[in-house]
């Protein structure tokens, strides 16, 4: 229910029609979705006059001035930039600031963007989207690997997901890691892709604690000898 975006959680036994409250249900999450359950709580709880900026989720409240603006002025006034990462969106539609174009036009038109955007040319998708300022970039030549011109985020122009890499785990690129992209191993089987890397994770995460103190134990040994 969290991942739908819901904040009023059902108690998940079927003879039940009760609802769970707050402490029961964050005491149950994992915690990527604790922070979820508490966004979408948090905006569940506020008025239309508030909402979230489009990129980082920083609340801001629109204040309605008192005089009657001009027509020129009148879609100026829900211009926003959000005071936490300075990005400038449109209170009226909660999309990026559309200078000169109206909420309309601008909906209209990033639509047709968005379909032009997923169609498949060349063996390719005509454009992709930037994962964190959410511009469209389209690739003439080379590889996966795309760095935003506007905020110099690196992403996967076949998925759309950042370049995420530790060491230990991959990057990626690889094909088994749990930052690989989803179309670089088995693209058509999602669950059996996750199960896979998961397990690869876990098994690392597993053998990590064995290798180290197996480090300790062969430097223990070293001094030891060292000192005879």
């Amino acid at each position: 229910q969290v991942q739908l975006g819901q904040a009023d959680i059902k108690c998940p036994i079927t003879e039940c029609s009760e609802h769970l409250d707050e402490t029961t249900v964050l005491y149950n999450l994992p915690h990527d979705d604790i922070i979820k359950y508490k966004y979408f709580l948090e905006l569940s709880r506020i008025d239309s006059s508030t909402k979230p900026c489009p990129q980082c989720k920083h609340f801001t409240t629109f204040r309605r001035r008192g005089h009657i603006p001009t027509p020129a002025k009148l879609e100026n006034k829900y211009k926003i930039q959000c005071p936490s990462c300075q990005f400038v969106w449109c209170f009226k539609c909660h999309s990026p600031w559309h200078e000169g174009v109206n909420c309309k036009e601008y909906k209209k038109g990033d639509k047709l963007l968005r379909h032009w955007a997923n169609e498949i040319e060349h063996g390719q998708r005509n454009a992709q989207k930037c994962p964190k300022c959410k511009i469209h970039i389209q690739r003439t030549e080379g590889c996966d690997h795309m760095t935003c011109s506007q905020c110099n985020t690196n992403f996967c122009y076949r998925c759309g997901e950042r370049y995420r890499q530790l060491r230990f785990f991959g990057d990626h690129t690889s094909n088994l890691s749990i930052f690989g992209c989803k179309y670089r191993y088995l693209p058509e089987r999602p669950h059996l892709r996750r199960l896979v890397r998961g397990s690869v994770c876990a098994g690392k995460l597993l053998i990590t604690p064995l290798i180290l103190v197996l480090g300790l134990a062969l430097g223990a040994v070293a001094v030891v000898i060292g000192k005879n």
